[in-house]
């Protein structure tokens, strides 16, 4: 029976009898196994030392120009010390321990997995925002004193999943005004936008289908 990739992980199995290289297959699967059973690294935003040391896991920052996101660890290769590369699969997820929390790798991504009771709060200081994959499940405030706009993108750009759940909160003095993109509907209208009422009010953004969100709070008017 020739050797085949497994689901899930993409181990390798089913070797005929005195395969050649298997041994270095089987080694390599559980080093993937080791790092990624209950994973867990110390950083995602610490750049990568030329030198690791032994069992040394981090996850590559996304701003790094080679194996951005990667899960990285401190092994070896042919023999020699080196950095292993794990290209991350959706879903994935790790413990990050300078955080103490747990990210999940979706939409390109590591994402803080919401944790019960417990909401990320994230601050704008431009004057637009487009909402990422990482604005899940958080509190967005809107700080500035000059007008910001934030915007729904399509499912398209960033896939959020049925259900999703966003605040925005106006802090400072400036208008916030949330909009669709073009191709999405809010509260119905294709394309719509609602300004909030004003300092320290907020609004709930829910999506409840494809392309298809929610708002609902302090707006001052109707989605037009």
């Amino acid at each position: 029976m020739p050797e085949r990739i497994m689901p899930g992980l993409g181990l390798r199995a089913f070797y005929d009898p005195g395969q050649r290289n298997w041994g270095t297959s089987v080694s390599e699967d559980l080093r993937r196994i080791s790092a990624l059973l209950q994973a867990r690294a110390a950083s995602r935003s610490t750049p990568l030392p030329t030198t690791g040391s032994a069992g040394q896991i981090l996850i590559v920052p996304a701003a790094a120009g080679a194996n951005a996101n990667a899960v990285a660890l401190w092994d070896e290769i042919a023999g020699f010390p080196a950095w292993v590369f794990l290209p991350p699969q959706e879903g994935w997820q790790v413990w990050i321990a300078d955080e103490a929390l747990h990210v999940r790798f979706t939409g390109g991504a590591w994402v803080e997995v919401p944790r019960p009771g417990v909401v990320r709060i994230r601050t704008l200081t431009g004057a637009s925002h487009t909402l990422e994959a990482v604005d899940l499940g958080s509190i967005i405030e809107a700080t500035g004193s000059s007008a910001v706009t934030v915007t729904i993108p399509t499912e398209g750009s960033v896939p959020f999943e049925t259900g999703t759940l966003i605040n925005i909160t106006q802090v400072g003095s400036g208008a916030t005004t949330l909009q669709a993109a073009a191709g999405v509907s809010l509260n119905g209208v294709a394309g719509g936008s609602v300004e909030l009422t004003g300092q320290w009010s907020g609004a709930a953004l829910t999506k409840r289908g494809a392309d298809a969100w929610i708002i609902q709070g302090a707006l001052a008017g109707a989605v037009a």
